[in-house]
């Protein structure tokens, strides 16, 4: 058996460093607004199953509900490395980046601070 030497990444360098805080909150933020769309999907849902739903159907909206609370988790504990992480965490995000197929989560997660990108609507809807 011959050991395989592991894949080595290029180093980034510190002006291509971001601090892992920082990229906690902004995923948090992320995954704050993913729930919230949940949130609405249950309302829109709710309003669907008033008017005569299967019971099954209604069951499995349930999921929703689950999927919301996982998200609101996950935003939680990603906003408390946020606010504990040591300042001197830092990592390279663009390899987290490739193939990201949202191009606007990119610009957000890219951005520094809280900028107006994170207010950027949704493109159009592609139905498939």
């Amino acid at each position: 058996m011959t050991a395989m030497p592991l894949s080595t990444s290029p180093i980034a360098t510190p002006e291509n460093l971001t601090p892992v805080g920082e990229l906690s909150r902004r995923l948090a933020a992320e995954l704050m607004s993913a729930a919230a769309v949940c949130r609405d999907c249950e309302t829109i849902a709710g309003d669907l199953a008033k008017g005569g739903a299967a019971l099954e159907s209604i069951t499995r909206l349930q999921a929703l509900d689950e999927l919301s609370q996982r998200l609101h988790g996950l935003s939680d504990v990603l906003q408390r490395i946020g606010q504990h992480a040591s300042g001197e965490w830092s990592m390279s995000i663009e390899p987290l980046l490739e193939g990201l197929g949202l191009a606007d989560l990119v610009v957000r997660l890219r951005a520094t601070g809280e900028p107006a990108a994170w207010d950027v609507e949704a493109g159009e809807l592609d139905f498939f």
